[in-house]
């Protein structure tokens, strides 16, 4: 299984302070999308400038976790999915190590 195997969700809502931190922690080979579950135009297009492995898409409602993970689980066309918080922080090569197991 290698990076192009997995996509990363990321279901948030107004959590511009953590997630930031979180994306930093993995790895810019991996694709990752991210549900906000606002209408934040700014936030998304901050997401998408900063960082060219995350697609961002607003919900323009709190459809809450569950919701907001289904949505990005739908979006998915790689063979597997990680669902991580957006407070989530990763070891160095924790993505790499769980690819190889």
């Amino acid at each position: 299984m290698s990076n192009k195997d997995i996509t990363i969700i990321i279901n948030t809502f107004n959590s511009d302070e953590k997630i930031f931190s979180c994306l930093n922690s993995i790895d810019k080979n991996f694709n990752v999308f991210v549900i906000e579950n606002s209408n934040n135009s700014q936030f998304k297009k901050r997401i998408e400038k900063e960082y060219n492995n995350v697609k961002c898409e607003l919900t323009n409602d709190n459809l809450g976790y569950a919701k907001g993970n289904n949505l990005g689980l739908s979006k998915v066309t790689t063979k597997f999915a990680l669902v991580l918080n957006p407070d989530t922080l990763l070891q160095k090569n924790a993505l790499n190590n769980f690819l190889i197991t």
